[in-house]
Protein backbone atom coordinates (compact mmCIF):
# COMPACT_ATOMS: atom_id res chain seq x y z
CA UNK A 1 0.00 0.00 0.00
CA UNK A 2 1.41 3.28 -0.94
CA UNK A 3 1.40 6.75 1.06
CA UNK A 4 1.79 10.25 -0.15
CA UNK A 5 2.21 13.60 1.99
CA UNK A 6 0.72 17.05 0.43
CA UNK A 7 2.09 19.83 2.80
CA UNK A 8 1.24 23.26 2.91
CA UNK A 9 3.47 25.13 5.14
CA UNK A 10 5.21 28.37 6.18
CA UNK A 11 7.79 29.37 8.62
CA UNK A 12 6.20 28.11 12.17
CA UNK A 13 3.30 26.29 10.84
CA UNK A 14 1.90 23.73 8.65
CA UNK A 15 -1.02 21.62 7.11
CA UNK A 16 -0.43 18.17 6.47
CA UNK A 17 -2.60 16.00 4.37
CA UNK A 18 -1.59 12.52 4.28
CA UNK A 19 -2.99 9.52 2.28
CA UNK A 20 -2.81 6.13 1.69
CA UNK A 21 -4.11 3.49 -0.95
CA UNK A 22 -3.63 1.55 -4.43
CA UNK A 23 -4.94 4.94 -5.82
CA UNK A 24 -4.45 8.59 -5.38
CA UNK A 25 -7.04 9.61 -7.08
CA UNK A 26 -9.28 7.22 -4.84
CA UNK A 27 -7.10 6.79 -2.06
CA UNK A 28 -8.32 4.48 0.82
CA UNK A 29 -7.49 7.04 4.03
CA UNK A 30 -6.90 10.76 4.50
CA UNK A 31 -5.81 12.36 7.23
CA UNK A 32 -5.02 16.02 7.99
CA UNK A 33 -2.53 17.13 10.67
CA UNK A 34 -2.06 21.25 11.60
CA UNK A 35 1.15 22.47 13.44
CA UNK A 36 1.43 25.50 14.48
CA UNK A 37 -1.33 28.05 13.92
CA UNK A 38 -2.39 28.36 10.01
CA UNK A 39 -5.07 31.18 10.66
CA UNK A 40 -7.13 31.33 8.12
CA UNK A 41 -5.51 29.41 5.60
CA UNK A 42 -6.46 26.70 7.31
CA UNK A 43 -10.12 27.05 6.85
CA UNK A 44 -9.69 28.95 3.11
CA UNK A 45 -7.80 25.27 2.18
CA UNK A 46 -11.00 22.83 3.65
CA UNK A 47 -13.11 25.15 1.54
CA UNK A 48 -11.63 25.02 -1.38
CA UNK A 49 -11.61 21.44 -0.86
CA UNK A 50 -14.82 20.84 -0.33
CA UNK A 51 -15.90 23.28 -2.64
CA UNK A 52 -15.09 20.22 -5.29
CA UNK A 53 -13.22 19.68 -8.67
CA UNK A 54 -13.25 22.74 -11.00
CA UNK A 55 -15.05 21.78 -14.03
CA UNK A 56 -11.82 21.97 -16.23
CA UNK A 57 -10.23 19.33 -14.57
CA UNK A 58 -13.25 16.97 -14.36
CA UNK A 59 -11.48 14.32 -16.74
CA UNK A 60 -8.36 14.08 -14.35
CA UNK A 61 -9.80 14.20 -10.87
CA UNK A 62 -12.32 12.11 -9.47
CA UNK A 63 -13.60 14.23 -6.45
CA UNK A 64 -12.49 15.97 -3.23
CA UNK A 65 -11.02 12.86 -1.70
CA UNK A 66 -8.49 12.91 -4.62
CA UNK A 67 -5.67 13.83 -3.64
CA UNK A 68 -4.30 15.90 -7.09
CA UNK A 69 -7.32 18.08 -6.54
CA UNK A 70 -5.65 18.53 -2.80
CA UNK A 71 -2.51 18.92 -3.90
CA UNK A 72 -4.10 21.68 -6.43
CA UNK A 73 -6.27 23.46 -3.83
CA UNK A 74 -2.73 23.85 -1.77
CA UNK A 75 -1.25 25.14 -4.50
CA UNK A 76 -3.55 27.65 -4.97
CA UNK A 77 -3.78 28.64 -1.30
CA UNK A 78 -0.03 29.08 -1.44
CA UNK A 79 -0.24 31.39 -4.45
CA UNK A 80 -3.05 33.47 -2.40
CA UNK A 81 -1.18 33.48 0.59
CA UNK A 82 2.46 34.77 0.60
CA UNK A 83 4.59 32.64 2.73
CA UNK A 84 3.22 29.71 2.21
CA UNK A 85 4.89 26.88 0.28
CA UNK A 86 4.11 23.11 -0.86
CA UNK A 87 5.45 20.06 -0.87
CA UNK A 88 4.17 16.58 -1.91
CA UNK A 89 5.76 13.13 -3.01
CA UNK A 90 2.80 12.37 -5.07
CA UNK A 91 3.88 10.45 -8.28
CA UNK A 92 3.28 13.35 -11.59
CA UNK A 93 0.23 13.19 -13.24
CA UNK A 94 -0.10 11.20 -15.86
CA UNK A 95 1.10 12.37 -19.24
CA UNK A 96 -2.04 13.77 -21.66
CA UNK A 97 -1.56 10.66 -23.78
CA UNK A 98 -2.22 8.42 -21.20
CA UNK A 99 -5.40 10.22 -20.12
CA UNK A 100 -8.90 8.46 -20.58
CA UNK A 101 -10.68 9.57 -23.98
CA UNK A 102 -12.78 12.69 -23.79
CA UNK A 103 -10.40 13.60 -20.27
CA UNK A 104 -10.71 17.73 -20.08
CA UNK A 105 -7.03 19.12 -20.14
Amino acid sequence: MAHWTITLKREGAAIVVRGEGDDPHAPDRINYEVRGSPGPVYRALLDRIRGGVEVHLLGRMYGDRDLYWIAECAYTEALLHPGWSVETDLPPPPEPEELPEGAIL
